[in-house]
């Protein structure tokens, strides 16, 4: 973590690249804190439009439509691929009418694509910083609204509550639960090649804070996909000889000070607020209950007495229902059209509503997703795609277990990934002569 990447003076350009890019990436926590916390603005969609907005235009460089940088090309085809197909079936194929929020959404979509393909490659190190501080900050103004609630109380699944009449009580804790994860995973991703001692103390009970916004959400999802993280990093790229290496290091002034000083912070947390522990372990005992409640909805099998059906888990039952009544029906073809069925598993819905050819883009656009993310684990690039890569594992979960294949809060995050993920940086290209860089589109 460069503190100097910061200073507005040498890094002006990079930094509004950054803020625009985490303000799309992960921009809706900060928005429900301004509008339904803050009470700034409209309680509408109004806003979040005029955020993004504002995100875009950050984002707008002095050389627009002069210089270009090359994406991974195989997610740019089939990520571009899947949107045009399904920009087709909004205006020609769709039952369910064309709304403005649709229309919104494939504009932020492709003016954030066209954006990014201006970004420097030199950005990545600026960017994984404003990440981290902005969803930082997003989880200490969650604090700050829970605490100023008064229909929160500790046990609650902790979100910002929506301020506009009819919406969803309570917030969307989702939402908070994928800052939580993108704060920590950012902040895990910087820590080991932080120099300075302070620093790392910063970032490791900020991971630690993060983690306890993970789990006060109460996300079953974001649970999991902390789970394939872990697991993802023990089978990637963990090895017998680090934990040996670790040891060793261990015994160093500068590290054996760097411990000690989280024991005595640990220790210090828990004397002052012990119960925050107990209210910590107290939502891991709900999460248990959670999970017994979605294995009873999907397979029937009681393993408490206090097991009871699971509303969610019931859903996604339902729209594996739908799932093959469509494959075995004509829609297999082409599918039954835009939104034409909520199944709650996007995987599955790009069959259904967008047929065989959706299918394939969208779940081979994943796959290689999942190749790119694979090989970056493996061999840690930089800080910033290495971000991506677990960032994509825990999106994995939701490709199964919730939202829709179309959803900004997929596809806000996988043009970062075509843009950044997969490909050549800079910094890792041997040095060209002056007349071989000034080229229109470099990688």
């Amino acid at each position: 973590m460069n503190w100097s990447l910061l200073n507005i003076a040498t890094n002006f350009n990079n930094l509004r690249y950054s803020i625009g890019i985490a303000m799309m990436f992960n921009g809706f926590p900060l928005i429900f804190f301004i509008r339904d916390t803050l009470g700034i603005g409209p309680a509408s969609s109004v806003f979040t439009a005029i955020f993004f907005a504002l995100a875009l235009c950050l984002m707008v460089p002095m050389h627009l439509f002069k210089r270009l940088y090359k994406p991974n090309v195989i997610l740019f085809n089939l990520g571009l691929g899947f949107l045009l197909l399904t920009l087709y079936y909004f205006f020609f194929i769709n039952k369910q009418g064309k709304s403005v929020a649709d229309i919104g959404n494939y504009v932020f979509i492709f003016g954030f694509l066209i954006l990014l393909m201006h970004v420097p490659n030199d950005v990545k190190d600026t960017l994984i910083m404003i990440l981290f501080l902005m969803s930082l900050f997003t989880n200490i103004t969650l604090v700050y609204s829970i605490l100023n609630d008064p229909n929160w109380t500790p046990g609650m699944r902790a979100a910002v509550s929506f301020a506009n009449e009819g919406a969803q009580p309570g917030g969307n804790p989702h939402i908070t639960a994928r800052n939580g994860i993108i704060c920590m995973l950012s902040g895990m991703v910087m820590l080991g090649r932080t120099p300075g001692i302070f620093t790392k103390l910063f970032l490791f009970f900020s991971v630690l804070f993060s983690l306890g916004v993970i789990v006060i959400a109460l996300a079953k999802s974001s649970y999991l996909a902390v789970g394939i993280m872990i697991l993802a990093y023990f089978i990637l790229q963990f090895k017998i000889s680090n934990v040996f290496s670790a040891i060793g290091s261990a015994f160093k002034m500068k590290n054996m000070a760097f411990i000690v000083l989280i024991i005595l912070g640990i220790r210090y947390f828990l004397i002052r607020y012990g119960n925050v522990l107990d209210m910590l372990l107290g939502y891991w005992d709900a999460f248990e209950n959670r999970i017994l409640d979605v294995i009873f909805t999907s397979t029937g099998v009681r393993i408490t007495e206090t097991a009871d059906t699971d509303a969610s888990a019931m859903g996604r039952v339902g729209g594996f229902g739908e799932f093959t009544e469509t494959l075995f029906s004509w829609d297999v073809f082409l599918g039954r059209g835009y939104k034409s069925d909520y199944l709650d598993i996007p995987l599955l819905e790009s069959w259904v509503s967008h047929g065989v050819f959706g299918f394939v883009f969208f779940a081979g656009f994943n796959f290689f997703l999942f190749v790119y993310a694979v090989r970056e684990v493996r061999r840690y690039t930089n800080p910033l795609t290495t971000f991506l890569a677990y960032f994509f594992f825990s999106l994995m979960v939701l490709l199964f277990t919730g939202g829709r294949p179309y959803d900004i809060a997929f596809w806000f995050p996988y043009l970062v990934m075509i843009r950044f993920l997969g490909i050549k940086y800079l910094d890792n290209i041997p040095r060209r002569s002056a007349t071989t860089q000034l080229t229109t589109v470099t990688s």
